[in-house]
Order: C-alpha cells, then structure tokens, then sequence
C-alpha cells in the first residue's frame, strides 16, 4: 500500500469497472471519486516505477456462508475498463458472478497479471484460449460452480504460454475433448507445484512419450480424482518425488498397488480411495513415512494388513474399509501410530482385531469405525482412554453380553454410536435401556455427560434396565 494517490485515470476506470456491474450488499461503497482509491475496499496499490499503480484487485466474495449468494458482484467482472490499469498483477473475482456469460477475449490482454481466481464465478460456454497470452501468470484458478452446466475447453495447448504458472486449478471443468494429449500439455509446465484436475470427464492418463522429458518434477500436489482413466497408474507419476498430496480417488485407476509409490516420499496425503484395485498392500507403502493422510477405502484390496504400517508414524487418518484385508490387527500394529485419530476398517468381513483389553494405545482418536469386523465378543475395553471420541461405529462386531457402564460415562463428546447388529443384553446396567427397543434404529438422547444430542443406532439387540442416559 503507498501513502501517495493512485493516479487519475486509474481511479476512473475503476469507477467505470463500479458502474458497469451490480452490488446488492454495497461492499464497492468506500469507491467514491472523492477518496484515494488506494484506500478502496480490495484496491492495492505499489509504488515500484517511481508512481503509484493500482496492482491488485482483490475482489472475491468475502462471505463463505450461507448468504454468500448475496454477497456477489454481478454482471460484466471483465470490463473493458480494466486494460487501463497497466500494472494491474493479481485479480481476484472468486465467488462472484458472471451471470452465465463467456468469460471474455479481451482476458488474454492483461499481460501484468500473475495472479487469476475466476473460481466460482457462474461463467458459461467455453474457455478462452487467449489466456495463454498472460505469460507472466503464475497461478490460475478456474473452477466454476459445481452443479453448473459444464464448461467445455476443446484445448490445452494454450497452456504452453504459461512457463511460469505455478498452481492451476480446473476442477469441474469439462476436458474430455483433450482427453487425448492432455498429460502432455500439463507437461509443458516446469514451474507447476499444484494441478487439480478433480471431476473434469478426463478419460486419459497415457504414459508420457518414450522421448518425453518429465517437466513435472517441482510439482507438489496433484489432484485428479473423479474421473474415468480406466488406465494402470502411468509411468510417470512414480518420478514425481516432490509429490506432497496425491489424490486420485474415484478415477478408474486398475490393477495392483504398484511398489513403486514407495518412491514418492514425500507424500503426506494419499487418496486412492474407490478404485477398481487388487491384491495387497506393497511394501514400498511402508516406506512413505512423512503420510498424515491414507485413505484407500473400497479398492477391492485383500491379504494381510502388515505390521510394517506402523512404520507410518505420522499418520492422522487411516481408512483402509470397504476391502477383503484378512488376518489380525492388534495392538502391535497401531502402538506406534501416536498422531493417529481416524481409524477406519469397517467392513473387511474376515479381519479379526484381537486387541488386548488391558492395552492403553498412545493416540487420542476422534472417529473409529470398525464395524463388520471380528471383535467381539466383549466390548473393546481399550477403548475406555479415547476421550476425544465423537464417532464410534461397532455395528455387526459380534460383541455380545452387558454393556460396561463406562460406556455411558467415558464417552462425552459423543455424537454418534452405532452398535447395531450385536447380541448385547444389557440389564441394569444398560445405558438407555427403556428407549432403545429391539426395533429400534436410530434414538436422539441426551446423555447425562454430552453437551449435545447424540445418535445411537442399536438396531438388532435386546436391551432391559432403568432409562441411565437421560440427565
């Protein structure tokens, strides 16, 4: 921000900009000809060439909550007006609305920019081209709404303009005509750290040419999740050993989890989650120990779950559920998980959890699910230290017999608990017992230590006692 005024001519054409557009909540009112319009709501300006120049616009809507419709700017965000501002660096019309008009041609002209976020911005029809004429463009973000109609691109090739681009954003785009070359435009990007590509109806991911050098090495998050590559994991991918987050979840990714992830070490987030995947988990897995995040849930996975997993110290959330892991997990597998507070196993049928009821585990969880697997038949005492829990699901573990009553007492912060589909019988000592019916699926109480209402699904069991839950 510079203590001196912006110049003249690029007030007025921020005033033109004003008038050219709609602003139900008034957020452009400090925009009078009177101020310095260095002053102005989302106006910063430099002072680097000897004069003050308006070089940023930071526009995007400022309400992230229900109300945010309310809050948008409407109608012709890329005014004509704006190619006077000649130092104009970043621009940020995020959240506000075109109202379903062509993002226009005269973008590719604002050759200062660096910075771009038309994110969420109602846009329609297709993507211009000429922004491969802001070459100085270091990130580019052009997600539009979700449910809005789909946003064609014909082609990537305008993207080998952009040398220095360094995060690019087209979730939900629709890229399926450049399906057929689109890892190679990507390529054409040596300074990309970030790519979201999630929900883009892509149905390609080839192998990169023989003759191909890998431009890709700086990147650091790469988020193609949500489409349909029907494809092995390409080649390439393994050299990407910069990759922090790897998220390909729900994109038709085959086969057997490769070794060769081991490579990537410097990956804490994995999602691999609901792909059409066989066989174990390999053991360059193990070797991925800055992960805080592996979600793998539903890939159709089987063989043990090695104890080497608890060489993932770092983890945060585990999922491995919705597979055919078999075999044990036991305290041996999770004693070294400290950080741990997701766990999720549910549904892996033939997976017993003979955990040893005496054991203290070193983590704090919030949420475990272990439902449909082999716990039972007592309730899993070692359970009794996780007082941060807010989710519990043990439906279908074979747990049979009494409840403790530390069940009722332990477990505060509660908001769900589902243990459906055991044999629990539960007199006198049992929790909520004249509301919970055999028929009974879903109950709200209020127990005597829970600040809020919680679910409890008891569907399944056979429960007697004194109403002990309510306060």
């Amino acid at each position: 921000m510079s203590s001196k005024g912006c110049l003249e001519r690029e007030r007025d054409a921020l005033l033109l900009f004003k008038a050219a557009i709609k602003d139900p909540s008034a957020r452009l009112s400090s925009w009078r000809a009177q101020m310095d319009c260095c002053a102005w709501t989302g106006v910063v300006c430099h002072n680097r060439t000897g004069s003050v120049r308006v070089a940023e616009l930071n526009l995007g809507n400022p309400n992230e909550g229900t109300n945010w419709r309310g809050y948008r700017l409407r109608g012709e965000l890329l005014h004509p007006s704006l190619l006077s501002l000649k130092h104009l660096q970043s621009l940020n019309l995020s959240g506000n609305d075109f109202e379903a008009t062509q993002i226009p041609t005269l973008v590719g002209s604002l050759h200062p920019l660096r910075y771009l976020d038309l994110s969420y911005t109602n846009y329609s029809g297709t993507i211009p081209p000429h922004l491969g004429n802001l070459t100085n463009l270091r990130l580019l973000y052009l997600s539009p709404y979700y449910n809005s109609a789909k946003i064609v691109v014909h082609s990537l090739d305008w993207l080998s303009g952009l040398s220095s681009l360094k995060f690019l954003d087209m979730s939900f785009l629709d890229l399926s005509a450049a399906s057929h070359n689109w890892v190679s435009a990507i390529n054409m990007l040596p300074s990309l750290q970030q790519l979201i590509l999630y929900d883009c109806s892509l149905s390609n991911i080839i192998p990169l040419p023989l003759n191909s050098h890998l431009n890709l090495t700086s990147l650091l998050t790469l988020n193609l999740g949500r489409n349909n590559f029907n494809s092995s994991f390409p080649n390439w991918l393994f050299n990407l050993t910069s990759l922090s987050s790897l998220q390909l979840d729900y994109s038709g990714i085959r086969g057997a989890l490769p070794n060769e992830l081991g490579n990537l070490i410097s990956l804490t987030y994995l999602d691999l989650s609901w792909n059409l995947l066989h066989g174990p988990l390999p053991d360059g897995l193990m070797n991925l120990s800055s992960l805080s995040t592996l979600k793998l849930k539903n890939c159709s996975l089987s063989g043990p779950i090695p104890i080497e997993i608890g060489k993932l110290s770092n983890l945060n959330v585990l999922d491995l559920s919705f597979n055919s892991f078999k075999g044990e997990v036991t305290e041996l597998h999770l004693s070294n998980l400290t950080k741990l507070v997701v766990l999720s196993l549910i549904e892996n049928p033939v997976l017993t959890i003979p955990v040893k009821h005496t054991w203290t585990p070193p983590f704090q969880l919030l949420s475990i699910s272990l439902g449909n697997c082999k716990l039972g038949p007592e309730f899993p005492a070692w359970l009794r230290s996780q007082q941060s829990l807010t989710e519990i699901m043990l439906c279908d573990t074979s747990i049979e017999g009494n409840l403790p009553e530390w069940v009722w007492n332990s477990f505060s912060n509660i908001t769900f608990l589902d243990l459906s589909n055991n044999k629990i019988t539960d007199k006198a000592n049992g929790g909520c017992a004249d509301m919970l019916k055999e028929e009974t699926t879903q109950i709200i109480v209020q127990p005597r230590l829970a600040l809020r209402p919680f679910v409890v699904d008891v569907s399944g069991h056979v429960l007697f006692g004194s109403q002990r839950c309510l306060p």
